[in-house]
């Protein structure tokens, strides 16, 4: 059974990195800009294994 409010709050999350993300881009902040591309791909990888997919 897949935890939907848990779903949703990681897919917020990824919003809100996404964003944060292209701000850093835009000011070239180079570490933060690698933190959240690993924070973005785990994130990623969390959902995909909640919803039962196969390339975890």
């Amino acid at each position: 059974m897949v935890n939907i409010e848990f779903v949703g709050q990681l897919i917020d999350s990824m919003n809100d990195a996404v964003l944060q993300l292209e701000q850093a881009t835009a000011s070239q902040k180079m570490d933060e800009v690698n933190k959240l591309r690993t924070f973005i791909f785990d994130l990623h990888r969390q959902i995909t294994g909640v919803i039962g997919g196969r390339n975890v």
